[in-house]
Formats: C-alpha cells, sequence, structure tokens
C-alpha cells in the first residue's frame, strides 16, 4: 500500500501542478514534506517552461537539450538529451518512466541491501537524493527565476563578462589575454595543415585565451603529477532572490557545500575526477566518490555501467595510490570569504551559485560562477537547501501569479535575453 500511495502521490502531484493555476504554494498546502514539494513541482516545471525564453538560451527545452548531451541514463547507454527532443516523449519519460527506473531502483535496493522495497520505492519516487536530481533541481530553479524575477546577476553566464565583472571588483580570477587573436600551428604540419586560429572574446570572437595555471604544492602533492588542475566547488545561496539585489546584504548569502575534484591522472580537466567532500569550517577533506557513471554513453559503456551511485567510499587516489582523506585544503576561511564576497557583488538576487576556485601555484582565483550549479555529492542540510528552494518557488508564483513580470520588466535581464524575449513575443 505505501508503494501505491506513494504512486497515487507522484501523479497528483505533477498533475496539480500542470493543471492551469497550479502553484508551488497549492502543492505546499497538500504535501507535508518541503523535499517532495520541491521535487514533484521542478519535476512539473520542466514540463511548463518548454518553450519559455531562458537566460543563456533560446527556449528551456533548447538550454535542457545542450545541458544533457553529454549525460547517460545510468547502465543505459542512452543520452538524457533525447528526452527534451519533444514534449511527446517528455511527458511519458516523466509520467510513467521515472517511476518504473524508481522501482528498478528499489528492487535493487531490495536485493543487495534487504531494504523494504514500498520504502526504497517512495523515496526514490517522492525524494531522492542522487547527484542528477539535485542538479536537475538547481537548473530549473534558476531558469523559473530568471523568467520571472530577472537579475542582471545572470549575465555572469557569459564567461568573458563573469571574468571583467570579477576585475572590476576586485575579485580575484584566472588571468586571460587580451590579444586580438592567437595563432596555434603544429610543429610538423605543411601545406596549410596543423593552423589554427583563435579570435578573442574582448574583440568580439569567441574564445577566452588564457594561459595554464598549475596546482599549488599542497594540491599537487595529493595527486598524480599529470593530473589536470583540480578545483574546489563551493555552492553558495542567496536570500537576496526573494527580493531584489539592493536589498540584498552579507547576511543574506551562505555557503552551503565544498567539494574538491580530484583530477584523474592523463585527464585534460578535472571534469574525470573523484569527488571529495570538504568540511566547510576545518577544510578537512572527507572521503570521495563519483559520478562517472552518469557520463558513460554508448552500448559498450552501458555493458560496465553500474546501476546506481556509489558510496563516499574513496580515500586515496585510485591512480597513485596516496592518501587523500584527513588531508587539508589550505586557507579554507579565505576561500569562503571569496565566495561570499562573489555572491553579494555579482549576482546577489541570483539563488544559487556555484564557484569553481583554483588553488594555483600564482594564488587562489575564482575560475567560474555556475548559476546552474551541481553540489557534486558533497554534504550539505538538505532540509534547510528545501526550505529555501521551496521559499523561492512560492516567490516567483507570487510574481506570476501578481503580474509582476510584464514586457517593461525584461530590462533586468541580460541583453541578449531581453533580445530572446522579444523574438518570443
Amino acid at each position: 500500500m505505501e508503494a501505491v500511495a506513494a504512486l497515487r502521490q507522484y501523479w497528483w502531484g505533477l498533475t496539480l501542478c500542470l493543471a492551469r493555476g497550479g502553484t508551488a504554494r497549492s502543492l505546499r498546502a497538500r504535501v507535508s514534506s518541503p523535499h517532495t514539494r520541491v521535487h514533484l513541482y521542478s519535476l512539473a516545471l520542466h514540463l511548463s517552461l518548454w518553450q519559455t525564453p531562458h537566460y543563456r538560451s533560446q527556449t528551456f527545452r533548447d538550454d535542457l537539450a545542450k545541458n544533457l548531451r553529454n549525460v547517460a541514463l545510468p547502465a543505459t547507454g542512452l543520452r538524457l538529451s533525447l528526452v527534451a527532443a519533444s514534449r511527446a516523449l517528455a511527458y511519458p519519460f516523466v509520467f510513467v518512466l521515472v517511476p518504473l527506473l524508481c522501482l528498478g531502483g528499489a528492487l535493487l535496493r531490495w536485493w543487495s541491501d534487504g531494504e523494504s522495497l514500498a520504502a526504497a520505492f517512495a523515496q526514490l519516487l517522492l525524494a531522492p537524493t542522487d547527484w542528477f536530481s539535485f542538479w536537475r533541481v538547481n537548473c530549473v530553479l534558476s531558469s523559473y527565476h530568471a523568467l520571472r524575477a530577472g537579475s542582471e546577476g545572470y549575465e555572469m553566464e557569459d564567461k568573458l563578462t563573469f571574468l571583467e565583472a570579477c576585475e572590476r571588483f576586485g575579485l580575484p580570477c584566472s588571468p586571460w589575454l587580451k590579444v586580438p587573436q592567437i595563432v596555434c600551428k603544429h610543429r610538423n604540419e605543411e601545406g596549410g595543415l596543423g593552423y589554427s586560429v583563435f579570435s578573442n572574446a574582448v574583440c568580439g570572437g569567441d574564445w577566452i585565451i588564457q594561459k595554464a595555471l598549475q596546482n599549488a604544492p599542497e594540491i599537487a602533492r595529493l595527486l598524480p603529477a599529470d593530473a589536470p588542475l583540480s578545483t574546489l566547488r563551493l555552492v553558495t545561496s542567496s536570500r537576496g532572490a526573494l527580493s531584489s539585489a539592493r536589498d540584498a546584504c552579507a547576511a543574506d548569502v551562505r555557503v552551503l557545500s565544498a567539494c574538491w575534484r580530484a583530477g584523474r591522472a592523463g585527464a585534460m580537466t578535472d571534469h574525470s575526477s573523484l569527488l571529495f567532500d570538504v568540511d566547510l569550517e576545518s577544510g578537512q577533506i572527507r572521503r570521495g566518490t563519483s559520478n562517472a557513471h552518469w557520463y558513460m554513453l554508448g552500448i559498450r559503456n552501458a555493458l560496465r555501467c553500474p546501476w546506481r551511485s556509489e558510496g563516499h567510499t574513496h580515500s586515496v587516489h585510485p591512480d597513485h595510490g596516496g592518501v587523500i582523506t584527513g588531508e587539508y585544503i589550505p586557507n579554507m576561511s579565505e576561500i569562503r570569504a571569496l565566495v561570499l564576497r562573489a555572491h553579494l557583488m555579482l549576482c546577489p538576487a541570483v539563488p544559487l551559485v556555484g564557484w569553481d576556485v583554483a588553488l594555483t601555484t600564482e594564488g587562489v582565483f575564482l575560475l567560474e560562477g555556475n548559476l546552474s550549479c551541481n553540489f557534486f555529492r558533497a554534504s550539505f542540510d538538505h532540509a534547510a537547501y528545501f526550505d529555501f528552494v521551496d521559499e523561492v518557488f512560492q516567490r516567483l508564483d507570487t510574481i506570476k501569479s501578481e503580474s509582476e513580470v510584464p514586457r517593461g520588466r525584461v530590462g533586468a535581464l541580460p541583453c541578449s535575453t531581453r533580445q530572446r524575449l522579444a523574438s518570443v513575443g
């Protein structure tokens, strides 16, 4: 009966949210758990926002397709971006396939761990805690907030705008070159081959040109010699999202989590890494895990892909055997202060930002601010997070119902977004 009740609540909640006039507040009156409310409402928003403008793409659907093009449904090898091909695929995926996948996960937990099948199914369906579910909620939160409330802070999604803003506010960011163009050519090619020209974004081109940074000695000693720059991901929240940028103050911004991505040997970036939880106060590195099975595309990878996420079981780096758990990220208090200051200065009205911070031989730098951010399986206060997201959703529904986003309000969004809104009409 518990499983049937969970399925009924899932279908009923989605239907209520998608019905005309369905809001986060109407769901709140019937669902007591903030976690479940946020989960169901954000799933419904994926469907209802489908053709609405997006702050970095033409539509929400377009951004969803781009965001998921390198993400696989675990153990299938199938790109999740296939779901974004059309609403005709998205609706049955959400209403039918998601419950079936949750049933499969519950069966696996019952078989391998002896859990109650009904309880596992209800938890996976109504209150998931996997890496992808948190990312999905964060992405739809930023999309809905940008659409309804608007904020100049969403300009930070453009990497050049971000770097220039950091420079303007005196925030340490990764250095970049300002020459109009660079030429790269292979040392042994000829006949016009092996020759590339990159036009700098500062002169209207598409590329940000930077020299490669090296891990600080305190970081490098924990990694294989050929590991990439391995960064911290800190996620911050701002209650400025509940009012306006002008009202935000230092007390409104807080750090939710920290994860250190320990890059793999020979990798170009730390996208290929182990994810180590980091204590926010002391900087001590806890045990690590991986989300690699979410990126195993293709049939060949599907055959060797695990069905579910592994726990935080890693204490050493698998490529060279060095012990990582128990070590410390240096200057953690200064790093926390840096990301808090960056959120308050650059995008105080944006609800969540994931900051990529590099500890290098040249100092500590902000690399990027990610507005559709990922916790990368770091630990954080789930109750406080879901309460905050629930509150933001309700605020945005109020803005929508009060028609506080007429066309004249669009000026708060980036120029490219204003143009997209005008073109969509």
